[in-house]
C-alpha cells in the first residue's frame, strides 16, 4: 500500500491520533461543562427542586450518558448513521486500490454463483 510513504503519511496519522483524541477529550470537557452548569444554576435547583450541587451532579452525568447513548441508539437504528456513511465516499472518494478490489470480489462472486 502505498499510503504510508511520504510526507502527507505523517500528518494524516497525526490528524487521525488529534481526532480519536479529541473526541475522547471532548467527553471529559462535557463533564466539565455539566458541572458548571449545576454550579450555576446551583440556587434554582435547591430552591425549587431541593437538590444540593453534588446531588444535582450525581444525577445529571448519568442522565448525560444515557441520554447521548440513547441518541446513538435511535440515530443507528433509524438508519440515519448508514446513510451518513454511505455518503462518505462523496467527500472521501475510495482509492483506486479499493476500487481494483471491489471489482475482483464481485468479479469472483459472479463466477462462483
Amino acid at each position: 500500500m502505498s499510503e504510508n510513504h511520504g510526507v502527507l503519511y505523517p500528518l494524516a496519522l497525526f490528524k487521525q491520533r488529534y481526532v480519536r483524541g479529541s473526541s475522547w477529550t471532548q467527553i471529559v470537557l462535557n463533564f466539565g461543562i455539566i458541572t458548571a452548569n449545576a454550579k450555576l444554576f446551583e440556587d434554582f435547583f435547591y430552591i425549587h427542586l431541593g437538590l444540593t450541587l453534588p446531588m444535582v451532579i450525581a444525577l445529571s452525568v448519568p442522565c448525560y450518558i444515557i441520554i447521548c447513548y440513547l441518541i446513538g441508539y435511535y440515530d443507528e437504528k433509524s438508519g440515519f448513521w448508514q446513510i451518513e456513511n454511505n455518503l462518505s465516499y462523496r467527500v472521501t472518494p475510495y482509492s483506486e486500490e479499493m476500487l481494483t478490489n471491489i471489482r475482483e470480489i464481485k468479479e469472483h462472486l459472479r463466477k462462483n454463483s
